[in-house]
């Protein structure tokens, strides 16, 4: 082989240059050290700048450090670069939703699903700007994607979530509990579990899952609202004061806290403080 063959299959000193630099930011992004990983990327790219995995992994760390113009540019490259690419555009979307150009997010995450369908990340991503939008059909058409790619806990919260405010009660339930199969001790789950049992009418289950929710979250604090209402269903008033009184050092100004306070005192024959809060309920809707 002649010396200028040789010559042609080695990496030109620059380019080889660049690929250090980027996996010394690699390096420093798997280990956290992003102000160390942005310096290497951009030193890498600089060297070499069309390589879209590279402003990829730039426009991650961007992200990471809130730096939502800077990670939609290097995003935005990865994709000029690299085609249509699930990642990037994925990211892409997200980063444009957190912008507030909701419009655009949604056309890439369409251009992620339709590069990879199994991509869930941009289905439960579409499925919540179009629950946000009011769009519930498609939200569930969505989150049901999300699910069959990859069946966790958030999915099925979120699918719950969406048939629970279009009153759909039952779907809601059996999709919280489904996503308590997969994750027992998720505090989210419980929690809305509880509050589809509440809105069927099963008080005593619903107060169970309200405990729960309390014992594996504290900062669930809506759960004594909720645990303290269905006391009150299941005539249980001193515990349902209780448990209204907690909640009301989180929501001093809960129209809705203060009528159930109000009708927990009133089954206690407590008038007085009965009459406060109802005042306070209309003063407060």
């Amino acid at each position: 082989m002649s010396n200028r063959e040789m010559d042609n299959q080695r990496p030109p000193a620059a380019d080889a240059r660049a690929a250090e630099a980027f996996a010394r930011g690699r390096s420093a992004e798997q280990q956290g050290a992003l102000d160390e990983a942005l310096a290497a990327y951009r030193e890498a790219l600089a060297g070499a700048p069309r390589q879209s995995e590279w402003w990829y992994r730039l426009g991650c760390v961007q992200r990471k450090q809130g730096d939502l113009v800077g990670a939609h540019e290097a995003f935005r490259q990865a994709v000029d670069l690299g085609g249509e690419d699930s990642r990037a555009l994925t990211n892409l979307g997200t980063v444009l939703d957190e912008l507030g150009r909701r419009a655009e997010a949604m056309q890439m995450y369409l251009r992620a699903i339709a590069a990879d369908q199994d991509n869930a990340d941009a289905h439960h991503n579409l499925g919540a700007l179009y629950a946000e939008e009011g769009r519930p059909r498609d939200a569930v058409r969505c989150f049901e994607a999300a699910i069959r790619a990859r069946p966790d806990a958030e999915g099925y919260l979120n699918l719950g979530m969406v048939h629970f405010r279009d009153d759909a009660y039952d779907e809601a339930l059996a999709c919280f509990e489904q996503g308590l199969k997969v994750a027992p001790q998720s505090s989210s789950a419980i929690y809305f579990t509880g509050l589809a049992l509440q809105k069927k009418g099963l008080y005593r289950e619903a107060a169970e899952r309200f405990r729960k929710t309390l014992e594996l979250d504290g900062r669930l604090v809506r759960a004594h609202f909720h645990l303290g209402t269905c006391l009150r269903k299941l005539e249980k008033h001193e515990e349902s004061l209780a448990s209204l009184l907690r909640a009301l050092d989180a929501f001093p100004d809960d129209g809705r806290l203060h009528y159930q306070l109000a009708l927990t005192y009133d089954a206690l024959l407590m008038r007085q403080e009965a009459r406060k809060h109802y005042r306070l309920a209309r003063q407060e809707r």
